[in-house]
């Protein structure tokens, strides 16, 4: 494996694990208990939350609902606007790096929201509860570096 495809893996990965709680999240907000409801009902019972605990990371949620909400739509206009600066029928370099950059602002900064949410969730855990939630991120890591192995497999498989 090249250093580049390393760096490329990385980089999928990367944003994977920074997308996916994040649209989880939103598909919570929006679509209640079926989409990404099931996902996480399936953590409350994992962790085994008493309904109080449940209570109180709703909260904490509710709390940072605009500022998430907020950096999220910001990310999915960055995103745009990258894909239509590849895309373009005249691409540009400088476009690009410049699209390429505003996103990664974005998702840096919906990272840290991110980071502080995370904490105050761990904050309402017992110690037996934050144990069996590193276990559930390192499953999840696990799937999407899994996830992206397999894409860079197809692409190799298919370029030859």
């Amino acid at each position: 494996m090249t250093a580049r495809s390393k760096r490329i893996r990385l980089a999928l990965g990367a944003l994977a694990l920074l997308l996916v709680p994040t649209v989880l999240f939103a598909v919570q907000r929006h679509a209640g208990p079926g989409a990404g409801g099931g996902m996480l009902q399936r953590a409350v019972e994992r962790l085994d939350l008493t309904p109080d605990q449940v209570a109180q990371i709703k909260d904490i949620l509710r709390t940072h609902q605009q500022e998430v909400e907020a950096e999220i739509a910001v990310v999915a206009t960055a995103r745009r606007a990258l894909f239509n600066a590849i895309h373009a029928d005249a691409p540009n370099a400088t476009a690009i790096r410049a699209a390429a950059t505003k996103v990664g602002s974005a998702e840096g900064n919906l990272a840290v929201t991110r980071s502080v949410i995370a904490q105050e969730v761990r904050g309402v855990l017992t110690s037996e509860q934050q144990a069996e939630l590193k276990t559930m991120l390192a499953d999840g890591q696990a799937f999407v570096q899994d996830f992206f192995s397999r894409i860079q497999q197809r692409f190799t498989d298919f370029v030859g």
